[in-house]
């Protein structure tokens, strides 16, 4: 773990909130937005989602005064155990979230959640009406998520799925997965807030030019990646929001980012610069 955590310096902006915090005043003073989450997924019991919940409610709290979007993994608050107790900790969260003005967003997990944190969302967004979600463009079944999620004005991150699944219900191959992506985002023209949540520069720049005219979009970066793309956008004048994430739980989440090769190239050529420099 010792030796990854270099690399995941690139991805995680500080192992506690307190070193994350110096970041996002960063990021934010640049004219981003911000999605913070707290690293961790799939509790084993309440005490672990009670712990994570009270993260939540100081980052919550500590934003008082400014908009910001949480990202929050429903396994975090329980969903593996049992889905009740995720739904319970999300309404206390949402509630507090929407008294500060703050949105917040599930992140999509394993295929084994999928259903339950769409309707956890829906469920929860018509009772607060500051809940999205977001959808993975590899899974087949995306298209018709994508058309109830528009049809019941929630927000989405369209993202290109990060999780392994089996050719049984997601796509296998970039390309597709590339296509679906675009073909999502199209659909999603008309509907509420819609994020792009992607660092292939070729599709990005192929969803931008489609939604020149178009004021529904927000385009999403996770923290330290194409930071020459997301400032190009930013100084475009689009609205441009980080992802950022902090915790101890940060071996996971990187070596999801990892397994994504482009990324992987984009880390060792961004340490080597470091080094030779």
């Amino acid at each position: 773990m010792k030796l990854l955590y270099p690399l995941a310096k690139r991805f995680i902006a500080g192992h506690d909130f307190d070193s994350a915090k110096p970041k996002i005043k960063e990021l934010m003073d640049q004219g981003y937005e911000v999605s913070i989450d707290y690293l961790g997924e799939t509790s084993s019991c309440q005490a672990d989602c009670n712990k994570a919940r009270s993260q939540y409610f100081k980052i919550i709290n500590y934003y008082r005064d400014q908009k910001i979007d949480i990202s929050i993994k429903p396994s975090q608050l329980g969903i593996k155990i049992h889905p009740i107790l995720s739904y319970t900790n999300l309404s206390v969260l949402a509630r507090h979230a929407k008294n500060c003005g703050h949105t917040i967003r599930l992140d999509m997990e394993d295929s084994s959640v999928t259903q339950m944190t769409i309707n956890q969302a829906l469920s929860l967004n018509k009772k607060f009406g500051n809940v999205g979600v977001a959808i993975q463009a590899n899974l087949y079944r995306s298209k018709e998520d994508l058309q109830l999620l528009k049809k019941n004005n929630v927000s989405v991150r369209i993202v290109k799925g990060a999780y392994r699944e089996n050719s049984l219900i997601a796509y296998q191959d970039a390309g597709d997965i590339e296509h679906a992506f675009f073909h999502h985002a199209a659909n999603m023209v008309h509907a509420n807030k819609t994020a792009i949540g992607t660092h292939d520069e070729e599709l990005l720049l192929d969803i931008s030019d489609m939604l020149l005219h178009s004021n529904n979009f927000d385009y999403e970066f996770l923290y330290g990646i194409r930071r020459d793309l997301h400032k190009m956008l930013k100084d475009e004048g689009k609205k441009v929001r980080i992802y950022v994430p902090f915790g101890h739980q940060w071996l996971p989440y990187t070596l999801r980012r990892l397994r994504e090769f482009k990324n992987l190239k984009f880390v060792l050529k961004n340490i080597w610069k470091e080094w030779i420099t």
